[in-house]
């Protein structure tokens, strides 16, 4: 896959991490559309590019079929998409996890993946990929963020048996950052013990996993693969 004109619907686009990967993948000449659970701004296209601003709850099984189609119909057509849809991130102790806490963990990060991906095959070009935006905490889980940590370990799961489902006429890969844009709450002295424990000596930036993205979606003899974007965390 050629980035340089190609259709890439960003699920999860609106804010943060997604957002970034969205307005990298602009920036390199893609067509984009961005989904959130709220109204958000489309991304800025490059002359002649188009991009799109879609509005879909992806826990909804409906929601994640409906948001790919529409973005296939405003694209004219879809070459890729990247799944970077989260759910709860809170710390929890294990005492205090409810069934609440489990489901928005599960919803957008699992179910909508399912069927984000259902409706990917029926939409994407030949030779079109899906990139799963991860977390390093579906290697090792926190005990702060269970429900987190297994929503991401069962994407794990899911890329694995994506990628054979969905070949050969289409690709999935997954990327799994370290920390990148921590909490505005997290305290300093907490991020500098965090900053210790990395190899690299530094937190990561958004472009650090943007990179890794790029690479996949043109990576055409590349499936099932994952990518560590952590500075070398988890080889501690």
């Amino acid at each position: 896959m050629e980035l340089d004109g190609a259709r890439i619907l960003v699920c999860g686009g609106g804010r943060r991490l997604g957002r970034a990967i969205a307005e990298d993948l602009a920036a390199a000449g893609c067509h984009v559309a961005v989904s959130s659970r709220r109204a958000v701004d489309p991304v800025a296209a490059r002359p002649g590019r188009t991009a799109l601003a879609l509005t879909a709850d992806l826990a909804d099984a409906s929601d994640a079929l409906r948001v790919v189609h529409e973005a296939a119909i405003g694209l004219g057509g879809l070459d890729g998409v990247v799944y970077a849809a989260g759910g709860a991130f809170t710390p929890t102790d294990l005492a205090d996890i409810t069934p609440e806490l489990v489901e928005d963990a599960l919803g957008s990060v699992v179910r909508g993946l399912v069927f984000v991906a259902q409706a990917a095959q029926a939409e994407l070009t030949d030779g079109g990929a899906i990139i799963v935006i991860g977390d390093v905490a579906a290697m090792r889980g926190w005990p702060s963020y269970l429900p987190h940590s297994a929503a991401k370990g069962a994407q794990r799961a899911l890329v694995s048996g994506l990628a054979r489902a969905l070949a050969p006429r289409h690709r999935i890969n997954a990327v799994h950052p370290g920390t990148v844009l921590p909490p505005d709450e997290l305290p300093d002295d907490a991020l500098e013990r965090i900053v210790t424990r990395i190899p690299l000596g530094r937190i990561g930036e958004p472009s650090d996993v943007a990179g890794a993205v790029r690479y996949l979606l043109t990576a055409d003899y590349v499936t099932g693969a994952e990518i560590v974007v952590d500075g070398g965390r988890l080889a501690d």
